[in-house]
């Protein structure tokens, strides 16, 4: 039986940063943003190759809550803490 798992967790930089990454792929199903800055930022995800910006308050926390199927999750914004949960496809 497949199991929620974490995908990835930890801080993005200005830089992009790979998040995951898997011919497979995941479900995901949870993407939990903090801005840690005392200044407003805009986190930049890249979901296979195409790219949201996410703007985040001051200290403000979201959370992305809608099911997708990722192969390729990249991301980034300084100063920002985010958790990845989801279902990995194909094992592993």
């Amino acid at each position: 039986m497949e199991e929620i798992k974490r995908l990835y967790a930890g801080s993005l930089a200005v830089t992009e940063k790979t998040l995951y990454n898997n011919a497979n792929g995941a479900i995901v199903k949870t993407i939990a943003l903090n801005n840690t800055n005392l200044s407003d930022t805009e986190v930049t995800l890249s979901i296979d190759g195409v790219t949201f910006l996410i703007p985040l308050e001051a200290k403000e926390t979201k959370i992305l809550s809608s099911v997708m199927v990722v192969n390729d999750l990249k991301a980034s914004g300084d100063g920002v803490n985010i958790h990845v949960s989801g279902i990995q496809l194909g094992g592993a």
